[in-house]
Formats: C-alpha cells, structure tokens, sequence
C-alpha cells in the first residue's frame, strides 16, 4: 500500500486510506521481513552515512539547527545538519540497546510519526504498539542504537503530538484495521510521569493531531471528520463531519482558524475555529496530505503526493499563489524555525528537498537512501521535524 493509490471512494476507500499509516507493519506482517533486514541500520549504517554526505547538494545551506526525519519502513530515523544539509547518522529506535551487545535484533518496529519538544524525540512506533522517546542532545553518531524509553500505547500508533506547554503528549492509535469495529482510540501521555492517564475512544480512524496555540483544544482528524477536544477535561466539543476522509491538520498561530486536507476532494478546507464552521474551500493538488502554516500565518503549504506538487497558499485571499512541482510523491513537510526554509520529504523517493520561502527557489536536496538514484525505494520517510538547536555531529 502506498499513498499513490488513491484510487476507490466510500467506506473502501476509507479502509484502504487508513491503512497507508501501518504500511510498514503490513509488509513485516505478510512476510518480507527478510527484506526489510537486509536494508536495516545494522547492515547499512555505516555505509549509508559515508555515502550520503556526497549527495547533499554543494550550494545547500540554511539556518542552524537539525532535521528529524522518521522512516517507517526502516525502523529508524535520520538526523541532518539544517546549516549545510548534511547527512549525520541514520539512527535505530523502537529497540532499546542491550548492555554490553551493540546489536539491532528489532526489525518489527515502524517509526511513522515524530514530535519534538527541547532536545526530545518523540516517535510513534506502529509496529511495535509504543511511543520511544529519545535525547536528541546524547545521540551519538558513532552508535547508531541510542538509549531510548518507550511508553506502550493502543494498536498501531500513528502520528502523536506535544501540547504547547510541554505537559502533554497525544497519540493517535489507528487499529489493527482487521474490519469495521477496529478498535481506534487517542491515547494522552502525561509527559512527567510517562504514563498513560487517558484513552479517548474513536469511532474511527484518526489520523494527525494539531493544537490550538495556548493548548487549549486540540484537533484530530479521522476518518469521519475533525473531532475536537477540550484538552483540560478530555472532553469532546465538537466535531465536522463531510471533511472528504481528512489527513493532515494545522493551525494558524492566533489560534482563529484551523487548515485540514481534504484528500478524497482535492481541498483544503478552511475551519473558523469560534464557530466550528468550514467558511471556504481551497483546490489544490490530488491526495493533499500534510500541511503546514508558517510563523506569521500569512501562508500555508500543503504536500500533494498524488499531483508531485507543493500548494502553496496565502491565508490572506485563500488562493493558491503558486504550485511547486516536486517529483516522487511529497508528503510530509515543515519549515525551519525561523521559517526562511521549507523541507520536503517524498515517500516514494526517499528525497529530502529543500527550498526558500522567499521565492519558492530549491536551495538543495539530500538522497536518504544513501547509495544514489532510487536508493530509498522503501525507506518512507513519514514525518520530519526541525529544531534551530544544534545536532551532535561529532562521536564520544
């Protein structure tokens, strides 16, 4: 399963959009476990980092921090210098090490979701039901198997999401999708304490998570639509239904309006978040999947794996005012923190793009596969996050 199938309509196609999220836990599952393990960090990492570096773009850089980036049908994660674009380590998680055995035994895991909050990683591990959480500040880059604490949550974590205070951490559990009745809930992690205190059951799917900018309410979309909560009380408040089996969610920093992909439509439907109700619709490209909005809410950027294409949108007439193409399926995105850079990663193509704001201009771009052309075939990388703290780029 991949996003460019995004053929089918009604409940099909709904069970089939929900499954892209588990597509690494399906192909352990129906027994290409073999291949999975001759790609893995253990086999490959030191390859994979001496052979990267030269494929990052000469004139590539930016402001200075590092990219996250969970790749989900590796089992791991890759970390790059934001400054240059360069390659660090691709890092293993969702297997803690061993004392005294530097090995990787885990090849069931699937990172594909990451939240960051400081200088920690948060990783939604389907494969392995868990949250693992990792010190972005002691990673290693001579020790591809870092100390990690991982958190078992529902079926099939998805994506996940810290609150604004650093308090709470919300995880979307999207079933073992075996039929209708899947059981599919939100879990809510206290963050100091690493513990589950709340399940909040779903009638369907979700899929992302996206805060209001006080952390006040928190939006989830699902299957069905946006369901809304009331982050003091767990309480739902609210919720849209007719959003077109919506993936990705944002919101603008005044907390006034929130942005979701309407991926069976083609749209991106625009939410007045005072009275719950969808106010305009915007066209743009086939599959809209993640979004993002920049610092000053003038723009939005939406990844459409379907179109190869890159919306970019001004919140200010709710138009599209100009269309990147960007071949091998974008879908998962984000800006620098100072917001001059927007990074792309694409599914099917394992290339990591980067381009100015300003203009729309590619600055450069990273093959995360390692080996040249076509060599992330596989790796999915799902979810990117980007810190202006800087990377360990140096071994202990």
């Amino acid at each position: 399963m991949s996003l460019s199938d995004s053929s089918g309509s009604g409940r099909f196609w709904t069970a089939r959009r929900a499954l892209i999220a588990s597509c690494a836990a399906v192909i352990v599952a129906i027994g290409t476990t073999v291949a999975l393990v001759s790609s893995h960090p253990a086999a490959l990492q030191g390859a994979r980092k001496s052979e990267a570096a030269h494929l990052t773009s000469a004139s590539c850089s930016g402001p200075a921090g590092a990219a996250y980036i969970a790749l989900a049908s590796y089992q791991s994660f890759d970390a790059i210098d934001t400054a240059n674009c360069g390659y660090i380590q691709n890092y293993n998680v969702g297997d803690p090490p061993v004392p005294g055995d530097p090995g990787d035994y885990n090849y069931s895991s699937s990172e594909e979701g990451v939240a960051i909050q400081g200088n920690t990683l948060y990783f939604a591990d389907t494969g392995n039901d868990m949250v693992s959480i990792v010190n972005a500040a002691t990673l290693n880059p001579d020790n591809y198997n870092p100390t990690e604490t991982d958190i078992n949550v529902g079926f099939q974590p998805g994506d996940l999401a810290v609150s604004p205070d650093g308090s709470q951490l919300w995880v979307t559990d999207a079933g073992p999708q075996t039929g209708w009745g899947s059981p599919t809930d939100i879990d809510v992690i206290t963050i100091a304490t690493g513990s589950v205190y709340a399940t909040l059951q779903l009638p369907s799917s979700p899929a992302q998570i996206a805060f209001s900018p006080d952390g006040s309410t928190a939006y989830v979309t699902t299957a069905d639509g946006l369901w809304i909560y009331d982050t003091a009380t767990d309480a739902l408040t609210g919720v849209i239904h007719g959003l077109g089996d919506p993936h990705g969610v944002a919101v603008s920093p005044d907390g006034s309006t929130v942005y979701v992909t309407n991926t069976q439509r083609g749209v991106v439907d625009v939410i007045n978040a005072a009275t719950v109700r969808v106010t305009r619709t915007i066209p743009v490209g086939q599959l809209p999947w993640q979004l993002v909005v920049s610092n000053n809410g003038g723009t939005v950027y939406v990844a459409n794996p379907d179109s190869d294409t890159i919306s970019v949108i001004s919140t200010k007439t709710d138009t599209v005012t100009n269309t990147i193409p960007l071949a091998g399926g974008p879908a998962t995105l984000a800006l620098t923190p100072n917001g001059s850079q927007l990074w792309v990663c694409g599914i099917t193509s394992a290339i990591l793009s980067v381009f100015n704001t300003s203009d729309g201009s590619l600055v450069g771009s990273v093959n995360l596969g390692g080996y040249g052309p076509n060599s992330g075939d596989g790796t999915g990388p799902t979810g990117i996050v980007l810190t202006s703290n800087p990377p360990v780029t140096t071994g202990s």
